[in-house]
C-alpha cells in the first residue's frame, strides 16, 4: 500500500475523520485539501532531516567560469566566485559540495535543466569521484542569478529554481563539481517507514483545521493539529538516532569558533584567505552557513 491515497488516508485516520480517498485529485473535499498539502509537507519535511534514504550525489552542470578557461562558456559568475552550475532541479536541501578529484564524464546529468546556452559545452571531467578519495566539503553558496532566467517557452511555474527572475545556482571554487543533497523522493516505496510515520502525522497536522472545520467542529481540529505536530516532533527525532546510527561516521569535529580563530583575512587584505581562491584556502567571512562549514572533517553529518 504505497501509493500517495493510501498515505493520505492514513492522515485522515490519524485526524479521527471517518472518510477514505481513492486519489488526490479525485475532487471531494478531503482530497482537495490533502492534494494542497500533500506536496509541500513532503518538501518540507525532506528539508527538516538528512534523512539516509534521500540523500543523493550528481555532478551539476555547468553555466559560467569566472576564469574564462571553458570555451564557448559565459563567464559572468557572481563575485568573488569561479564556478557557477545550475541548482538540481530535484533537490529539496543542498547538503554539501565535495572539494574531490573527479573521474571524467562530460554527459549531462539525466533530469538536470539545460544551460542558458544549449550549445555550451560542459566543463571536462564531470562525474562521480575518483574511487577511494575522500569527500572533503568545500566552500559553497546558493544564490539566484539574473543572468540566466528560463529558457522561452520553460514551464516556470513548475520548474523548481527556475523562473523569468532569474534561476538558482550553486557558486563554488571547485571545477568539475558534484553535489550531495537531499533529493525529491516522491514514491512511498523508496521512504523509510520512520519517515513515512512522521509525513503522515506532519500531513494530519496541516489537514485536520480544514477538514473539521468543514464539519462545523474547529475545536476538534485544532485538537488533532496540536496532537499531530507533538506526534510528528517526536517521530523526527527518533528518526534523527536511528539515521546517526546507521552507517559509518566520523566523530572529528572542531568547533567553528576554534577553526575560525586565527583564520581568513579582511575583505580587502589577505584575499585568498578571505574567499578561498582556487587553492580553496582559509575559512574567510564570506561563506555561507553553518551546513557549508561544519562538513569539514565531519561528512558523516551530510
Amino acid at each position: 500500500m504505497n501509493l500517495p491515497a493510501d498515505v493520505a488516508n492514513q492522515a485522515l485516520d490519524a485526524i479521527g475523520l471517518d472518510f477514505t480517498i481513492g486519489d488526490l485529485q479525485e475532487g471531494t473535499k478531503p482530497a482537495q485539501v490533502l492534494l494542497r498539502a500533500y506536496s509541500q509537507c513532503l518538501r518540507q519535511l525532506l528539508r527538516a532531516v538528512h534523512w539516509n534514504f534521500a540523500r543523493k550525489q550528481t555532478p551539476l552542470l555547468l553555466l559560467a567560469d569566472a576564469s574564462g578557461q571553458t570555451p564557448d562558456t559565459p563567464t559572468q559568475v557572481i563575485a568573488p566566485w569561479t564556478y557557477e552550475y545550475a541548482y538540481p532541479n530535484d533537490c529539496m536541501k543542498a547538503r554539501f559540495v565535495p572539494w574531490s578529484p573527479t573521474g571524467g564524464n562530460s554527459v549531462v546529468p539525466p533530469g538536470n535543466i539545460t544551460p542558458s546556452n544549449p550549445t555550451s559545452p560542459l566543463v571536462g571531467g564531470l562525474g562521480s569521484p575518483v574511487p577511494g578519495a575522500q569527500l572533503r566539503p568545500a566552500r559553497w553558496l546558493e544564490a539566484t542569478d539574473t543572468n540566466y532566467p528560463a529558457q522561452a517557452g520553460a514551464l516556470t511555474w513548475e520548474v523548481q529554481g527556475v523562473s523569468p527572475q532569474g534561476r538558482s545556482v550553486i557558486l563554488t571554487n571547485v571545477p568539475c563539481a558534484s553535489i550531495v543533497y537531499t533529493a525529491l523522493m516522491n514514491y512511498p516505496s523508496n521512504w523509510d517507514a520512520q519517515f513515512r510515520a512522521a509525513f503522515v502525522a506532519y500531513l494530519a497536522s496541516e489537514i485536520a483545521l480544514p477538514l473539521w472545520s468543514w464539519k462545523n467542529n474547529p475545536k476538534m481540529g485544532m485538537a488533532m493539529r496540536q496532537d499531530n505536530m507533538k506526534i510528528a516532533a517526536a517521530k523526527i527525532m527518533a528518526a534523527r538516532v536511528t539515521d546517526g546510527n546507521e552507517g559509518w561516521h566520523n566523530s572529528d569535529f572542531v568547533p567553528d569558533w576554534m577553526r575560525f580563530r586565527n583564520v581568513g583575512g579582511g575583505y580587502m587584505g589577505g584575499y585568498s584567505q578571505a574567499i578561498g581562491a582556487l587553492g580553496d584556502g582559509g575559512y574567510g567571512m564570506l561563506y555561507s552557513g553553518c551546513d557549508a562549514c561544519c562538513g569539514v572533517g565531519n561528512t558523516s553529518a551530510y
